[in-house]
């Protein structure tokens, strides 16, 4: 065990602010026995328990001369991961995945296809709320985002400024925003023209 229980913490600091579950460690050691070496690390004070389940080995900042700990969308992300559900921010929290909002939630809140899930890390909730699968594995990840951002500021509500910021964000989308998108509602698909337009636009200027 003292050898599994080296191996595991080597690896942990070798990737410190990473975030590892008992799955990460299986090629080890039985669940128990990754499980039991998980626990006494963390008692002893060598690695870190985020929630119940996840653990990470902390960086450490000279600058602030404090510890830094995962944001609470890796730990969303890493929870997902353990359970193989997909999910997607929705509401404040793909605001601020998009940048339409700078402030900090008290609440992660993501659709998922797994069962409703509520989660408490660092004061900040994070929650999983159910929905239909095709609604989330439709779409890359980053347009599941852009969807649930357009949603969250509704139908009435959404500005050129939003439509700028959302332009921004969705250069990172590799889907056609306008041929890959017809199923959605038809109020979504003349937010997302107005995107393409603002892309396309832009780019014409930049090659002149």
């Amino acid at each position: 065990m003292n050898s599994i229980s080296t191996q595991i913490e080597n690896i942990m600091t070798e990737n410190k602010g990473k975030i590892y579950s008992i799955h990460d460690f299986y090629r080890l050691g039985t669940k128990n026995t990754i499980k039991s070496i998980l626990y006494r690390l963390n008692e002893e004070g060598k690695i870190t328990r985020l929630i119940d389940g996840l653990y990470t080995k902390p960086k450490f900042s000279e600058i602030l001369n404090e510890y830094s700990y995962p944001d609470t969308n890796a730990v969303a992300d890493k929870i997902a991961d353990k359970f193989s559900w997909t999910i997607s921010p929705t509401g404040d929290t793909a605001l601020n995945y998009t940048g339409l909002s700078t402030q900090v939630p008290n609440e992660y809140v993501y659709i998922s296809d797994g069962p409703y899930r509520e989660y408490l890390y660092r004061n900040k909730k994070i929650i999983f709320k159910h929905t239909t699968n095709r609604n989330i594995t439709s779409y890359s990840k980053e347009l599941s985002i852009l969807i649930q951002a357009i949603k969250a500021i509704g139908k009435d509500n959404i500005s050129n400024n939003d439509i700028q910021k959302f332009t921004i964000f969705s250069k990172n989308i590799s889907e056609d925003l306008i041929k890959d998108t017809l199923k959605l509602p038809f109020w979504i698909q003349k937010v997302l023209e107005r995107i393409q337009k603002k892309n396309d636009e832009q780019t014409i200027t930049n090659f002149k």
